[in-house]
């Protein structure tokens, strides 16, 4: 059986977008809101791995934006941009080489 990244990207990252989501509209950071927002909805339409690579470079460019993040939005991106850095390392691979 193989690796399904579009699963992965659905299971794990999609859930942790919806609550960045969620904690920038309770700080009122609306800019924040609509960049997460942004990036959720280009992984929830993503249907084969080369559709990640979009919303994967936004969201690596999150602290390039000027955010100021509050603890709990730092922690979970923290964890967010960890997953998907993992992600991106193993679509890298080529599927040959993969475990």
């Amino acid at each position: 059986m193989s690796f399904d990244a579009v699963a992965y990207a659905h299971e794990e990252l999609v859930p942790r977008l919806r609550a960045l989501c969620t904690l920038a509209e309770s700080d009122e950071a609306p800019d924040q809101q609509r960049f997460f927002a942004a990036v959720l909805a280009g992984i929830e339409s993503a249907r084969e791995p080369d559709d990640l690579a979009d919303p994967f470079l936004q969201l690596s460019m999150s602290a390039f934006q000027g955010f100021r993040f509050g603890p709990a939005t730092d922690l979970l991106l923290d964890e967010l941009l960890a997953l998907a850095g993992r992600l991106a390392e193993t679509l890298a691979i080529g599927p040959g080489e993969r475990n």
